[in-house]
């Protein structure tokens, strides 16, 4: 993938470099079944465009069991989940008129092959070279999927064999509240920008096949845009959103309440342009359970206990040309890590690495 996506980038054509944030998910097994407030360009858009991603997410996360009381809830989380996702914005103004110009609505739906893939060795063989910790991968068979969450109350998934899903479809309605500057670059309208947005997830995935949780999710997030030179634009998002939970009768549920925040920066060099973003999320399942001890250590920062019950930190690192945007993420948090040798960061693995690309047509 990465050889195809560098060749499509230097055969990219030449339109005016997009400076847009990347807007990407946090792709870990559970996350991705919840209601995930993607980061945009907070200033107004005259033109529909229509945006096609495809991603390569490998996450790796040991049997854990944990308990509260005498409820005991299972997981594991071992897949490469390739996603292909279509993105369609239009503005209202299209439709209503220029009185409708702040207003914008964006629908998202997703595909997702959940399967071993082909990425574990190559993770393996990057852990070795550069001396790091490997999450007591070889223990375990390469390139399979184990894909389980359920307890005593009812189980929500269980895929040990490659299976296709649909994921849930997400409406993202946005009003620009505020905008105004001269454009430092061509292109755009106005030199920075605030807006609100409504996001609300539809749950046309199945629970039982990893597409999505079953219910319905909304989250409120306040964006912001701002050109900072002619070649350099910064992009903000803080998000609240309220999940409806598991349609199965887990006892082990998420929490109700969540947030986020997105920070990014667009630097243009000609008709490419470089993107760095780092994203926050809150921690996505209900606290005050306790792993059961297994392997030590090394078995805690190899399970699921980080990716479900702390907060989770995803940096993205990307590289825009033309139409063709070409992404790579890694998840590092920073905090307490007292059974590591690094105390001050932790990894949850969920997802561990990601690559992505996509293609973006306006209409």
């Amino acid at each position: 993938m990465l050889t195809f996506a560098v060749a499509l980038l230097c055969a990219a054509g030449d339109p005016a470099p997009s400076r847009a944030p990347l807007g990407t998910r946090t792709q870990g097994p559970l996350r991705e079944l919840f209601l995930d407030v993607t980061s945009a360009d907070a200033r107004r858009s005259g033109s529909s465009e229509l945006t096609l991603r495809y991603s390569v997410a490998n996450s790796w996360n040991e049997p854990m069991s944990v308990v509260r009381g005498s409820s005991i809830s299972s997981q594991e989380m071992d897949e490469q989940a390739d996603s292909l996702a279509v993105r369609y914005r239009a503005p209202w103004s299209r439709f209503f008129g220029a009185q409708f110009a702040p207003f914008s609505t964006t629908l998202e739906g997703r595909f997702t092959l959940h399967s071993g893939g082909y990425t574990d060795r190559a993770i393996e063989a990057w852990h070795g070279l550069v001396g790091a910790f490997n999450y007591e991968r070889s223990k375990f068979a390469r390139n399979e999927v184990h894909l389980a969450f359920g307890d005593d109350g009812g189980t929500a998934f269980r895929i040990d064999r490659a299976t296709f899903t649909v994921g849930d479809v997400v409406l993202r309605n946005q009003a620009t509240v505020f905008e105004g500057g001269e454009p430092l670059s061509a292109g755009e309208v106005h030199r920075y920008g605030l807006a609100a947005r409504l996001d609300l997830k539809l749950p046309t995935g199945p629970l039982s096949r990893a597409g999505g949780s079953g219910g319905f999710d909304a989250g409120l997030a306040l964006l912001g845009t701002a050109e900072l030179t002619s070649w350099l634009t910064a992009h903000a998002l803080f998000s609240t959103s309220r999940f409806s939970g598991f349609s199965c009768d887990c006892t082990l549920q998420p929490k109700e309440w969540h947030w986020g925040f997105d920070a990014s920066i667009a630097a243009s060099l000609g008709a490419t342009t470089f993107l760095i973003e780092d994203r926050v999320v809150s921690p996505l399942l209900q606290p005050g359970w306790s792993r059961v001890a297994w392997r030590g250590n090394d078995g805690i920062l190899a399970s699921g206990l980080y990716a479900g019950f702390r907060t989770h930190n995803q940096v993205t690192f990307a590289i825009r040309r033309g139409r063709f945007t070409f992404w790579l993420s890694e998840d590092a948090t920073p905090g307490s890590n007292s059974v590591s040798t690094l105390h001050f960061l932790y990894m949850s693995n969920a997802p561990d690495v990601v690559l992505g690309l996509s293609f973006t047509q306006p209409l």
